[in-house]
């Protein structure tokens, strides 16, 4: 029998920061816990000092961190007197704007098929969900055995074309994902 899962991700923390140059930065922010930049824990102490003004240490190095101007998702940070430009969209907020340009494609590299005629036994995932490759999206139950139905990429459930209880096909679409690139 498969394994239910349940997931719990805190993708409200999860941001990707655009600069000017076209420098793209995946940070997470953790509340009790040091943030993530690409990928890498970074030994950051932030200590706010007011509104819209912090310091923060690294690499033994002080820094003055100060937000100059916010319009909507664009902001203008001042850190030690040098100001940086930056587009901040959240996970969803950047995978939308970037769902208005999909390869067609691309997006079918990215959808999830039946490998074998069977029955849709479970969802452990939602549209919307973010999910990892390698993670089960579904379990699928073929000759009376369940089988866990996997992401191929890291992103977002575009689209669940399928519902508990549902009778599939070989090769019938499953699940539509939006890969996301950093």
């Amino acid at each position: 029998m498969a394994t239910s899962y349940i997931y719990n991700r805190d993708s409200s923390r999860l941001f990707i920061a655009l600069r000017e140059n076209g420098k793209r930065y995946k940070l997470f922010i953790p509340e009790d816990a040091k943030p993530e930049i690409n990928g890498n824990t970074m030994d950051i102490d932030f200590v706010e000092q007011g509104d819209f003004q912090l310091t923060f240490e690294w690499k033994g190095q002080k820094f003055n961190c100060e937000l100059v101007s916010r319009d909507q998702n664009k902001a203008v940070v001042k850190v030690n007197g040098v100001e940086y430009k930056y587009s901040i969209e959240s996970i969803f907020s950047y995978i939308r704007r970037g769902m208005l340009h999909v390869d067609d494609n691309k997006l079918d590299d990215n959808n999830i098929t039946a490998p074998m005629p069977g029955k849709i036994v479970e969802l452990f995932l939602a549209e919307g969900d973010m999910v990892n490759a390698g993670e089960p999206i579904l379990s699928l139950e073929a000759m009376k055995m369940q089988n866990e139905i996997t992401a191929n990429c890291n992103g977002v459930i575009r689209k669940i074309k399928v519902q508990p209880g549902q009778s599939v096909m070989k090769d019938e679409l499953l699940v539509e994902i939006q890969s996301i690139e950093l």
